[in-house]
């Protein structure tokens, strides 16, 4: 079974101003479809206002489309009820771009990465300290970041912290949007080298959105080209520079 199946979905907005009469409509994403196997990591590349956010979001449940179907673990995420769809959520994380406003400023790193563990499990104080290490460990981070506040750390080790918390709870499928993206180059490639050591090591899935083909082509096995709302074309990331479409091969020429 695969893991996420996107089944034509839709999502229109609808903007109003005091002095306008009428209402207008954006399209921001139309008759879209996906599917991310287990193990695998889809790409979504498209340039900005190519509706790669609400494709997020209505993937991790958080927006409900106007048509269509998201279907995680063979259920429905907007079908559910509640207490099922907090059982999804388990297994759905997600990796924002920035990571400061991903995280409470007041919080320890230890207690970052310790919310989902007391959301969803009941781990002794012992247990979860020696989690909360490991997972930094397994993130390239050390048991002394453990009490420091976001302040305290660099972009790079913030975005570290996140991906540990998303971890935390051995998830089936990650959603990352743009995940690197506000990072220097240097850092950018650790982070992208790393999240694709954990995919094989643990054998995570991802859902990676971005503008970047460069950081794209790093982790994804596929990639889908996004434009204008619609997926154009999709193509193993090994053949995706004999793309045939306009638009995949504007996006294409632009990284040369």
């Amino acid at each position: 079974m695969s893991l996420l199946i996107a089944k034509q979905i839709s999502k229109t907005y609808t903007a109003s101003s005091w002095f306008q009469s009428k209402k207008k409509e954006h399209s921001a994403i139309t008759n879209v479809s996906f599917v991310v196997e287990s193990g695998m990591c889809l790409g979504i590349l498209g340039e900005s206002g190519a509706g790669k956010s609400t494709l997020g979001k209505i993937a991790l449940g958080l927006l409900p489309p106007d048509q269509g179907s998201i279907s995680f673990q063979g259920e429905d995420l907007y079908r559910v009820n509640r207490h099922k769809r907090k059982q999804l959520r388990r297994d759905l994380q997600v990796v924002f771009q920035d990571c400061y406003s991903a995280v409470n400023p007041r919080m320890t790193v230890k207690q970052i990465i310790e919310e989902p563990l007391r959301n969803f499990r009941r781990l002794s104080v012992s247990d979860e300290n020696r989690t909360v290490a490991n997972l930094l460990e397994t993130v390239g981070l050390t048991i002394n970041d453990m009490n420091k506040l976001p302040n305290q750390l660099s972009g790079g080790q913030l975005q570290r912290v996140n991906i540990a918390r998303a971890i935390a709870l051995e998830p089936k499928l990650i959603v990352l949007d743009e995940p690197v993206s506000s990072l220097d180059l240097i850092i950018q490639k650790q982070i992208l080298d790393h999240l694709k050591e954990l995919k094989e090591k643990i054998g995570l899935s991802y859902l990676f959105i971005s503008h970047d083909i460069a950081a794209v082509e790093v982790i994804s096995d596929r990639i889908a080209i996004l434009d204008k709302g619609e997926i154009v074309e999709t193509l193993d990331t090994s053949n995706m520079y004999a793309c045939t479409h306009p638009a995949s091969q504007k996006i294409i020429r632009s990284s040369l």
